[in-house]
C-alpha cells in the first residue's frame, strides 16, 4: 500500500492477531517478537481506554498515532479489525489519511483484494 510502511498487523474483533507481516531494514530496529507482543495488548490498550470514553462525545475514533523517533506507530481502529502499521518517521498526515480512507472502504467491503 506504501512504501514507507515496514510492519502490519491486523487484530479481529476478540483482539486476536491475524495476521503480521514486516518488510526492510525496519526488523533491525524492532524484533518480530517484541512486535506481536505489542500488538497483541498495545491497541487494545490504546483504543479501549479512550476510544471508548470519548466515542460518545467526540465520534468514532479513526486512528491514533504513536510518534518515536525513528518511527510512527499507527491503530486505525474499523468496524470489523484493527490494522496497526509500523512506518518511517517521515510520513505525513496526508498518507495517514489516505490510509485510513483506504481501509475503510475495504472494511466496508467495498475492496475485496487489498494490493501487495
Amino acid at each position: 500500500m506504501d512504501p514507507a510502511i515496514r510492519y502490519v498487523a491486523i487484530i479481529d474483533k476478540s483482539n486476536t492477531l491475524v495476521e503480521c507481516k514486516g518488510q526492510g531494514t525496519f526488523f533491525l530496529l524492532l524484533s518480530l517478537e517484541t512486535w506481536v507482543d505489542f500488538v497483541s495488548i498495545g491497541p487494545l490498550l490504546t483504543l479501549g481506554s479512550m476510544g471508548n470514553k470519548l466515542e460518545s462525545s467526540c465520534g468514532r475514533l479513526g486512528y491514533v498515532i504513536g510518534r518515536f523517533k525513528k518511527a510512527l506507530v499507527i491503530i486505525y481502529q474499523l468496524r470489523s479489525f484493527m490494522v496497526v502499521a509500523v512506518m518511517d518517521a517521515i510520513v505525513q498526515v496526508q498518507q495517514l489519511e489516505k490510509i485510513a480512507a483506504f481501509l475503510k472502504k475495504v472494511d466496508e467491503g467495498e475492496i475485496r483484494q487489498v494490493p501487495t
